[in-house]
């Protein structure tokens, strides 16, 4: 590939370890998961608003910390119940793969963000794991839909998917296979 400069370039993405993120051997659950900082872009709120409304259970997981949003961080654990939506917080790498390998699908609704990469996708996915995220940013990149997840336009694609539980017939391993174009060898 030749740059605007007319000098050889080529794109380096960055690199995922598949031996640290590969699957646990914990059964996989009917709740899903966002895992991100509390960031209004990266739509904890809308996250939220989508499982209500399709009536599924939501792990909440990430960052509070380097956020400053402590309006939407607030509201976020207000809207937590303990058992549809589940609060959590802040977690550990470690902690992270667990969380992904136990969801049914991460959940990443990045609809004000043009996300640049989402290191987070494809972690998820080198679990096994399927994403559901706004086709906003890398995520034509790094999500083959409709192989490995599904990419979306609004609240209400987002919920539709949820209730007719259109990650059901994605394989993880295919999740996988996928991700591991991202690792760091590659």
């Amino acid at each position: 590939c030749v740059s605007h400069l007319h000098r050889a370039a080529r794109l380096c993405y960055n690199g995922v370890d598949p031996l640290y993120y590969q699957p646990m051997q914990v059964k996989k659950t009917k709740r899903y998961l966002f895992l991100a900082r509390f960031s209004s872009i990266k739509g904890p709120d809308i996250a939220i608003r989508v499982c209500k409304e399709a009536g599924v259970g939501l792990d909440l997981v990430g960052d509070t910390t380097i956020t400053n949003e402590p309006e939407l961080l607030e509201r976020c654990q207000r809207e937590a119940d303990g058992e549809q939506i589940r609060f959590v917080g802040p977690a550990t790498r470690g902690e992270c793969v667990w969380w992904f390998s136990r969801a049914k699908a991460l959940l990443h609704p990045n609809k004000l963000f043009c996300e640049p990469f989402g290191l987070s996708i494809v972690e998820s996915q080198m679990c096994k794991t399927p994403v559901i995220a706004w086709n906003n940013g890398s995520m034509r990149e790094v999500i083959d839909d409709p192989i490995t997840g599904h990419l979306v336009e609004s609240e209400e694609q987002m919920t539709e998917l949820i209730k007719n539980d259109a990650v059901a017939k994605i394989d993880g391993n295919d999740c996988r296979n996928w991700a591991l174009k991202f690792s760091v060898e590659n």
